[in-house]
């Protein structure tokens, strides 16, 4: 059983102590004898340690000089806060610019003296700070899926590689809201991820008939920003069905579904499913017409909000030792600004997109959905929600990519 360094030396400290008070060499010799046994440490060594004069107990160090960017951290709180509490490492590379958008907004007041530090902070030195703020949010993990097989045949086992670079590859799964209960008619959110820019949408639905799944993902499909080529779900019979093959077949979509029992093959979306499903409208059930509308008002809002203002982080490199697996990662950065930069969105559409993004205060977002979410279903009159973007797509975009 290995020893921590706090009770190696309160051990050695009571050894040396027996070991200046022996009078004889062979009580000394005994002593060395169960100091080699119990540390392992070498005969030459063993005596020179027990000869060593024990060192003072070290005074802590004082702090000489004042914390630096003390100004700027009410600040960054707020941005913090208006990105929903990022990390540090997608925090840092969108601080500066979020800081500008907030204070177009008048959310915050940026003095020369205020806006310098933000630009100067390093990214470790802004999480050493972070790391003492309390997150207001609990994580929690999202319920198993049981997968049902009904037309297996008929759509081939395949995966997305994880370093797939053409954007439109997309992952499709349901989460159910049945408050730990199956029985009874209750909604479900079809969640849909691009694994390539993690652009995102979420749709609430009463039930889970796969004509009404299939129309729901038309729908989004219909509004996505750029071109989609393939699709890839889960074994379960609400995406497994002739419905879907149909609209995939007449849209010239690539479909493909998951292993049995192997979640992993769908991580994109479950990683979606967790962040932005479950820690948002939680475990509870929702069975009514009423509480699907508001589902649908509060995943209208959050689509803008984690789309447009959220920074995200995307693996680049692997590197495998042994059982660990070193990842690389980029620098943060919008779903939307991903599409951007992969050339997909045409440029008088970009022109649109830019304007509307823009336009957006990330805070005011973050307050509608605190407020949706805390009134709760029974308790809000809802309002026409906003729309995801500033235009929808053809549906015809959806079947052929680089239309856009």
């Amino acid at each position: 059983m290995r020893m921590s360094m706090q009770s190696r030396r309160e051990y050695l400290s009571t050894m040396r102590a027996r070991y200046l008070r022996a009078r004889s060499r062979s009580e000394k010799s005994q002593i060395l004898d169960e100091l080699q046994e119990t540390l392992g440490y070498a005969r030459k060594h063993a005596i020179a340690v027990m000869n060593a004069k024990p060192r003072p107990a070290r005074r802590p160090r004082r702090r000489t000089r004042p914390l630096r960017y003390q100004a700027a951290m009410p600040v960054i709180q707020v941005v913090w806060e208006a990105l929903d509490y990022p990390c540090a490492e997608r925090l840092h590379p969108v601080l500066v610019r979020t800081a500008e958008q907030l204070a177009r907004h008048g959310e915050i007041r940026l003095t020369p003296a205020v806006f310098d530090e933000p630009r100067q902070i390093s990214r470790a030195t802004l999480a050493r700070r972070m790391a003492k703020w309390d997150r207001p949010k609990a994580k929690h993990v999202p319920a198993d899926k049981r997968p049902v097989a009904r037309l297996r045949s008929e759509i081939p086992v395949e995966r997305y590689d994880w370093d797939e670079a053409r954007p439109g590859a997309l992952e499709i799964d349901l989460v159910e809201h049945n408050g730990g209960s199956s029985t009874g008619h209750y909604a479900y959110t079809l969640s849909v991820v691009d694994i390539v820019t993690g652009y995102s949408r979420r749709l609430a639905v009463l039930g889970r008939g796969q004509a009404g799944i299939a129309k729901a993902l038309e729908r989004i499909l219909t509004e996505w920003p750029y071109a989609v080529w393939g699709i890839h779900s889960d074994n379960g019979s609400e995406f497994i069905n002739a419905h879907l093959i149909r609209f995939t077949q007449a849209h010239g979509l690539t479909f493909t579904r998951s292993r049995p029992y192997k979640k992993n093959d769908n991580a994109h979306v479950e990683q979606k499913n967790r962040f932005l499903v479950r820690d948002i409208v939680g475990y509870g059930r929702y069975d009514t017409q009423e509480q699907v509308a508001w589902l649908n008002t509060v995943y209208a809002w959050l689509d803008v909000y984690a789309n447009a203002c959220l920074p995200l982080r995307k693996v680049v490199s692997k590197k495998r030792e042994g059982s660990h697996v070193h990842k690389k990662y980029d620098v943060a950065r919008t779903p939307l600004q991903r599409a951007f930069d992969a050339g997909v969105v045409c440029a008088d559409d970009r022109k649109c997109w830019e304007r509307w993004a823009e336009s957006l205060n990330p805070l005011q977002l973050h307050r509608q959905l605190t407020t949706l979410l805390a009134q709760g279903p029974e308790g809000v009159n809802l309002a026409a929600p906003p729309t995801p973007g500033p235009m929808p797509v053809p549906n015809d975009a959806v079947a052929t990519p680089g239309s856009n």
